[in-house]
């Protein structure tokens, strides 16, 4: 109850320390109540960290307002996660008519080293990212995402495979491109 309680009140304490320059601090803090973050990963000081078990790897970002939540949960080494990602690890079973959200149960969710997690996606208990994939802004993860792939869409599906040369793709009409 003690640690549940100390978990609550960190997500105000770490809203205290923006910038990079409280990096550190608010990694500390995190790790203070149980979360298991690499102290080279960067958390942003808007990022939720509410319940389950958590694992964060080395070198990973975690975006503004990214929730993390729910059973277990491992991100590996060298991740980002952009702004609004909601990692839910936590579920129901379907309840009778009364209520349909039934028992709830602690799932798993694990993204693998290297992989990006677009803005806005959700992933939902039984989702597993392989390595050095790419997941699209606004997608829905439910399932199995193979190493080296791309997927969007609600639900996820992969759309194709990445090659390891494609490390120079960059979105059309950035600035500074040329016309």
């Amino acid at each position: 109850m003690l640690f549940s309680f100390c978990r609550y009140w960190m997500r105000y304490a770490v809203r205290c320390l923006p910038g990079s320059v409280f990096r550190r601090a608010r990694v500390a803090l995190w790790r203070a109540v149980g979360f298991r973050i690499h102290p080279s990963a960067n958390v942003m000081a808007s990022a939720v960290l509410v319940c389950g078990d958590i694992e964060i790897g080395a070198e990973t970002f975690v975006g503004e307002e990214v929730m993390l939540t729910g059973g277990e949960i491992r991100i590996g080494r060298n991740c980002d996660l952009a702004p609004r990602v909601i990692v839910h690890a936590g579920s129901h079973e379907i309840g009778g008519p009364q209520r349909r959200a039934g028992p709830c149960f602690a799932g798993r969710i694990t993204v693998g080293d290297g992989t990006w997690i677009g803005t806005g996606a959700i992933l939902v208990a039984g989702a597993d990212i392989g390595r050095s994939c790419v997941i699209a802004a606004g997608s829905v993860v439910i399932g199995k995402v193979p190493d080296n792939s791309l997927a969007a869409g609600v639900p996820a599906v992969v759309k194709r495979v990445l090659g390891e040369d494609e490390s120079s793709v960059r979105p059309a009409g950035r600035a500074g491109d040329a016309s």
